[in-house]
């Protein structure tokens, strides 16, 4: 092979990987699942999400026991709407998201949206 194909092949595959970490970093493309909730209208009430996580204080703490940076509290993810609410569960690696997410699935939930987030 020419030590001119040699040198385009190279300056090829070094643009593709700027290009492919300049995506990355911007988020263009991402490594895990974005988490979203449901639209601000359509989320329950503060005082909705703050009496299901009372009425479910147990299954709050048996969350938080799945991990030692896991927190469940209420949360207001609506800058323009404090007055909607959902439980938020906060936490810290991998294996606590997928502990999290395997109890969620094999429970009834709390009764509002939970929404995970990664500290």
């Amino acid at each position: 092979m020419k030590s001119t194909s040699k040198i385009t092949i190279s300056v090829i595959v070094g643009l593709l990987l700027l290009v492919g970490a300049f995506a990355f970093i911007n988020g263009w493309i991402t490594a895990s699942p974005k988490d979203t909730h449901p639209p601000c209208d359509q989320l329950p009430t503060v005082a909705e999400a703050t009496a299901a996580l009372d009425n479910h204080e147990n299954f709050a703490k048996e969350i938080e026991k799945l991990g030692d940076g896991i927190k469940v509290e209420v949360g207001k993810p609506c800058p323009n709407d404090q007055e909607r609410g959902l439980v938020l569960v906060r936490y810290n690696s991998k294996s606590e998201r997928d502990a999290i997410n395997k109890l969620l699935s094999s429970s009834e939930g709390f009764g509002v949206p939970v929404h995970l987030e990664k500290r």
